[in-house]
């Protein structure tokens, strides 16, 4: 059986077209990052089993170029839960066509999700990290909100 956190996870391929690309052949950065929203928040709708918005982006980091014609692979994975918020860990990889290897990373971010009813923040499942690689991950995910909230609480 998978465990929640598996479920709360979603992927995007696509290979990278001319219309998403700037003048110089490579993907624009506000195309990936509208990828990389529209797949973190897959993944968190799935986890709250409702609509979800967008609530903070840290940490985008453009790793490596993505070239016209490149497969892309976003992936987005649930990492910690709040009371309605929810920690996304984000990454694009690169599959380049002329010179197929192993996937690199391109990009990484960390998105917070939070799960909304009525106009209104409401309350999101906990979430029950099992495997050792799950526990790493839900940790990761820890520490990114308790920077967020230190960082930002209202005093």
């Amino acid at each position: 059986m998978d465990s929640e956190i598996s479920f709360s996870r979603a992927e995007t391929c696509l290979i990278m077209e001319p219309r998403l690309s700037n003048p110089h052949g490579t993907a624009h950065g506000g195309e990936l990052m509208k990828i990389m929203d529209n797949t973190a928040g897959i993944a968190a709708a799935k986890h709250a089993k409702g609509s979800v918005v967008t609530a903070r982006v840290d940490e985008i980091v453009f790793h490596k170029a993505i070239h016209i014609g490149d497969i892309v692979t976003c992936i987005a994975e649930l990492c910690y839960v709040g009371r309605t918020s929810m920690q996304i860990r984000v990454r694009i990889v690169v599959h380049e066509l002329d010179n197929y290897q192993e996937p690199e990373t391109a990009l990484t971010a960390f998105f917070t999700m939070v799960h909304m009813k009525n106009d209104a923040p409401t309350p999101v499942p906990p979430l029950n990290p099992v495997t050792d690689a799950e526990i790493e991950l839900y940790r990761s995910g820890e520490q990114k909100y308790v920077e967020i909230q230190s960082k930002y609480k209202k005093k």
